[in-house]
């Protein structure tokens, strides 16, 4: 099994590559005097003068596969050599993973810009090629007489020197289309509404438009993607299973989380969400019966106030964490602004050749940006702290949860009182939401990957879904697109079995609130602690800074107390004044 357990953890670079209103210039890849593809030298600059250039995709497979012949007839004397060529191999690498991340971005800034579509969806599927180049390039310098020092391979060594079969590259290859079709079906605009095709986006822009129709228009646009992408998630678990099994492994779902590198089992998740769906739900469905979010208010939060406040409130976490929010401003690492052409949504990706990350919110323009971009920040921080090198997913979103927590908690005499205590309702219907939704997810996708072939239909899926749904206490009024919505997730379909790091990760970062509130200081301390990870494990990493395992008994009632606590202390005259 060492074979398919290496194969799985780096399977995920090879399956997908991560996950992006400017002007900016084009130009051909540069050549050198050999004639490979030479990557560009870069220095940090504001986002807005980043150049774009479409790589060459000929140059580059020419690149690597010189360096890899080199690499099999190389000796002991040829090592410095191909040293200086794979390290050339690596720059473009991080080239090419850019200026995917720089169209993705400027796609996503303006949903109607074709060319950017255009340059986005060029990348991607060309990424499974430079994968597949890179792949084949390790494995021979792995194997290399000549040598190389660890710090260049990526992990791998001469025990990877057997190639993927070409079985695995088919159904490699036939995933990234699947989710290049995927991608492409959550792009559509036209929808059915009073029996006229419109545009969904155009319709829901129309400052005149009623609730009604605004209903109808997002139901419409829900059963469009429905219609595209189910029957996708369908095959792409088929896929999947197939490739599990090419690589030795009983189910997909053992596969993925050995790619994660998680520490714990599909088997403890299992009971965990039974734990979760038990105490958390019957209090979720009464609480969301009597209509709490009437009590919040949105009030409009301009982009200039959205980045003072979170200074504000992040400026004594610690040194890591202010010398990251300097370089997201010095640098306008961000995307803050509101417009209906922006895709939906907040992420944080990493600029590989610039060394930076960059914060990615389709914001509403009111208080709710607070929050998630407190979330991204911590991201953010995460990548600007270990060069983007966290391969944990559950410590990545610990460090995004938490300091969504601490910035709350600190920035409540910036925010005031009363947008303190707005904010704070508004975290805790998120934080009860997440249990529930991102709870039914990870069922949803554990039971979804089990169904027999026969059973793996459109209307199954859509029936799991909001079995799922209900069983986490959603109040399912619209059963005609209840159903339904699951499409939009787009981790479901770009990084299966990712949504239970959610769950897990809120948790710990409960822990880190904590001792926030219970002792000034300490939850920030904590924070900058776990910052400087030095397992890569998340349950060992969580007992190194002493906190409690998510798995461990009475967790999910602790926390789901704790909930309750806080909406009667110190929300309860807030939540009867509205």
């Amino acid at each position: 099994m060492k074979r398919s357990a290496a194969l799985a953890r780096r399977l995920p670079a090879l399956l997908l590559i991560l996950v992006l209103l400017c002007s900016c210039g084009t130009s051909s890849a540069p050549e050198s005097a050999d004639g490979l593809y030479q990557p560009g030298e870069y220095q940090l600059t504001t986002f807005d003068k980043m150049e774009y250039r479409r790589p060459d995709t000929a140059a580059l497979e020419a690149l690597f596969t010189a360096t890899a012949d080199f690499a099999d007839r190389a000796s002991s004397g040829d090592r410095r050599a191909l040293t200086d060529q794979l390290e050339r191999c690596w720059d473009a690498y991080d080239e090419y993973c850019t200026m995917e991340t720089l169209a993705m971005l400027r796609s996503d800034m303006d949903q109607g810009d074709e060319y950017w579509a255009e340059e986005y969806s060029f990348c991607w599927e060309n990424g499974v090629l430079l994968e597949q180049w890179m792949d084949q390039l390790l494995v021979a310098c792995a194997s290399s007489s000549a040598k190389l020092p660890s710090r260049l391979l990526a992990g791998y060594d001469e025990g990877d020197a057997e190639p993927y079969s070409d079985r695995a590259v088919e159904l490699m290859e036939r995933e990234n289309a699947l989710l290049q079709e995927y991608w492409q079906a959550m792009q559509l605009d036209e929808i059915q509404l009073n029996g006229q095709t419109v545009s969904y986006l155009d319709t829901i822009s129309d400052p005149l438009i009623s609730d009604a129709d605004y209903a109808a228009a997002q139901a419409a646009y829900c059963r469009s993607c429905n219609d595209a992408a189910a029957p996708l998630y369908a095959e792409l678990i088929l896929t999947r299973r197939a490739l599990a099994a090419e690589f030795g492994f009983d189910s997909y779902e053992e596969f993925q989380y050995a790619s994660y590198g998680r520490d714990y089992t599909p088997a403890q998740v299992g009971v965990y969400l039974d734990d979760v769906a038990a105490r958390f739900a019957p209090y979720y469905r009464s609480f969301m019966a009597s209509d709490p979010f009437s009590r919040v208010s949105y009030d409009t939060l301009s982009p200039p106030r959205l980045l003072s406040l979170l200074e504000k409130a992040t400026a004594d976490l610690g040194d890591s964490v202010t010398d990251a929010f300097a370089r997201l401003k010095q640098y306008r690492l961000y995307s803050v602004t509101s417009s209906a052409r922006k895709a939906p949504g907040a992420y944080t990706v990493y600029l590989n050749s610039y060394g930076a990350p960059f914060c990615y919110l389709g914001a509403y323009g009111d208080v709710e940006d607070f929050l998630d971009l407190a979330h991204e920040f911590g991201h953010f921080a995460d990548a600007c702290v270990n060069y983007n090198a966290t391969g944990n997913l559950d410590l990545a979103e610990t460090y995004s949860q938490a300091m969504a927590n601490l910035a709350l908690l600190r920035g409540r005499e910036a925010l005031g009182d009363r947008g303190f205590r707005n904010l704070l309702l508004l975290h805790l219907l998120s934080n009860l939401g997440l249990y529930a939704e991102q709870g039914a997810y990870a069922d949803f996708e554990s039971r979804a990957y089990a169904l027999s072939d026969d059973e793996l239909t459109v209307e199954n899926l859509n029936a799991l879904a909001l079995s799922c749904a209900r069983r986490f206490g959603a109040d399912v009024t619209d059963p005609d697109t209840a159903d339904l919505s699951w499409v939009q997730v787009n981790h479901l379909f770009e990084q299966p079995f990712y949504v239970v790091s959610y769950c897990v990760s809120a948790d710990a970062a409960i822990q880190i609130a904590e001792r926030e509130m219970k002792d000034p200081g300490a939850g920030a301390a904590c924070y900058e602690d776990l910052l400087d990870w030095q397992e890569d494990a998340f349950l060992s990493e969580l007992e190194r800074v002493g906190l409690e395992s998510p798995f461990a008994p009475g967790r999910a009632e602790h926390n789901m107390a704790l909930v309750e606590t806080l909406l009667e202390n110190d929300l309860g005259d807030y939540l009867n004044a509205a």
